[in-house]
């Protein structure tokens, strides 16, 4: 039979338990994410400003950088030769899937050589134009651009958080190759580099993608019951 002696503790270690335990963690919980996301913000940097430029889009219309202003935008350089593009473009329609509603996020996919776009299109069925760019242009444009703006990042091997960025000279040789997504902030900032074939970066790319864009009300259930009643 329970005695009151045993009911005063059960009711001591009850209070216990609502006063000081499952705040305790709840704030351990709470404090852990604080540090992971400001530890992930931290790593986003300011690498200089996209400059204005005019490429190449699809039906061959002529495409400028005013299609990213005050958009956080992802850009890419893919040669449609490359065995590793195929991936990489699968890797883009997945990320494109995850942010379609939003409407301040866009892909800028820049091709270093000459192919069909509206072939690429159809076949990678990045068909949202107006959240995916795909644009092209000469040899020399698209060296230009990457000497000028977007740099040639060295991440041979994988970066520590935190750690400086090197970047190496730019070459008719090496821009063929240009395996990194980069990360561009609504201000056209380069805020980050990421290697896309090293899945470590790509999970980290999305993460900061995710705490950097503003928060999308319209994609809140809370919000959407509301306009429902």
């Amino acid at each position: 039979m329970e005695t009151k002696k045993d009911k005063n503790y059960l009711q001591a270690a009850m209070l216990l338990l609502m006063l000081v335990i499952l705040p305790g963690g709840s704030w351990i919980w709470l404090n852990k994410g604080y540090n992971r996301s400001k530890a992930a913000l931290d790593e986003m940097q300011n690498y200089g400003h996209l400059p204005a430029f005019q490429l190449t889009g699809l039906n061959g219309q002529p495409t400028d950088s005013s299609v990213v202003h005050d958009q956080m935008t992802l850009a890419v350089f893919l040669n449609s030769q490359d065995a590793k593009t195929e991936a990489r473009l699968a890797t883009l329609s997945t990320l494109h899937r995850q942010f379609d509603e939003r409407n301040d996020f866009k892909l800028l996919i820049h091709f270093t050589d000459d192919p069909n776009l509206n072939t690429i299109q159809e076949k990678s069925r990045l068909l949202d134009e107006e959240q995916i760019y795909l644009v092209k242009g000469s040899p020399g444009a698209i060296q230009q651009l990457i000497e000028k703006s977007y740099r040639l990042p060295n991440l041979d091997q994988p970066r520590e958080p935190g750690s400086t960025l090197i970047f190496k000279n730019v070459s008719s040789d090496n821009i063929g190759d240009y395996p990194f997504y980069v990360l561009i902030d609504e201000e056209g900032i380069i805020r980050n580099y990421y290697h896309a074939d090293r899945p470590e970066d790509v999970e980290r790319m999305v993460e900061h993608i995710a705490l950097t864009l503003p928060r999308n009300l319209e994609g809140d259930p809370r919000l959407r019951r509301d306009k429902e009643l």
